[in-house]
C-alpha cells in the first residue's frame, strides 16, 4: 500500500501564514471595518472630498443653532467619532499602503533576480548544447524554450519623423 505523504511546508509558507494570522487579528480589531462595494463607491467618492473644516463648522453650527439640532439630520457625536477614527487610523492606512507596496516590490525584486539568473543560465546552456553531444541538455533546452514562451528577438519598430512615411518593401 502506498504511503500518504504530507506536502512539504516551506519556510516562506510558514512565515506568510503567520503574517496572515496577524493581519486577520488586526482586521478584527478595526471597529466597523467595511469592504468596498460598487453600489456606494460613487457616493463615497463624492463625499470624501468635503473638507474636515467644513464638517467641524457644521458640528459647531448644529451645536449652537436650535433649529438645526431639532432637524436631527446631522449627528454631532457621530461626526466627532468619524473625525477621531480618521485621525487615529489614517496613519495606519498609510503604513499598510507602504507595507503593501514594499511587499509587492520585494516579491518582484526576488523574482527578477532569479529570472535574470535563469536567463543567463539558459544562454550558457544553449552554448554548451551547440556541439550536439549532450542529448539530455538538448531535450531540456527544447522544453525550456517552450516554457519561456518567447518567439525570438523583438523586432524594432520603424521610427517615422513628421512628414515622412515608413519605408515599404517593393
Amino acid at each position: 500500500m502506498a504511503e500518504k505523504r504530507t506536502p512539504t511546508v516551506t519556510r516562506s509558507e510558514r512565515q506568510a501564514a503567520l503574517v496572515g494570522k496577524v493581519l486577520i487579528t488586526a482586521t478584527k480589531r478595526i471597529p466597523g471595518l467595511q469592504a468596498p462595494h460598487a453600489p456606494t463607491a460613487r457616493r463615497l467618492s463624492g463625499h470624501r472630498t468635503v473638507p474636515k473644516t467644513f464638517i467641524r463648522g457644521i458640528m459647531s453650527a448644529v451645536d449652537a443653532v436650535d433649529e438645526l439640532r431639532v432637524l436631527g439630520k446631522f449627528d454631532v457625536d457621530e461626526a466627532q467619532a468619524a473625525l477621531q477614527f480618521e485621525a487615529a487610523f489614517r496613519p495606519i492606512a498609510r503604513q499598510l499602503a507602504l507595507m503593501l507596496s514594499s511587499l509587492n516590490y520585494t516579491i518582484d525584486s526576488r523574482l527578477a533576480k532569479v529570472a535574470a539568473d535563469a536567463l543567463q543560465t539558459y544562454t550558457i546552456a544553449k552554448g554548451l548544447a551547440r556541439d550536439g553531444r549532450n542529448r539530455q541538455l538538448t531535450t531540456r533546452l527544447r522544453r525550456l524554450k517552450a516554457d519561456l514562451g518567447r518567439k525570438g528577438p523583438r523586432k524594432k519598430k520603424q521610427s517615422t519623423t513628421p512628414g515622412s512615411t515608413p519605408a515599404t518593401s517593393a
